[in-house]
């Protein structure tokens, strides 16, 4: 089941933001960085901190609202 979380910018560093996806096996949260200059949108596979299970990300930086949207599905 795949989830859009907003993730409002919390720090940025050369255009890496922090950001957090919810793991699509377990439902755990995970922080992650999203590499701004990669482009609006971006997807990439995540292991899960907790479970392992490999989720793919797929990510859309909003330039309006400055916010990340991040969808994690299992690979």
């Amino acid at each position: 089941m795949a989830v859009w979380v907003p993730v409002a910018r919390e720090l940025r560093h050369n255009c890496i933001m922090e950001a957090g996806f919810q793991c699509a096996g377990c439902g755990e949260w995970n922080a992650t960085n999203v590499d701004e200059s990669a482009g609006r949108r971006q997807s990439y596979i995540e292991d899960c901190q907790v479970c392992c299970k490999p989720n793919i990300l797929r990510v859309e930086y909003d330039t309006a609202s400055q916010e990340v949207f991040i969808v994690a599905v299992l690979e």
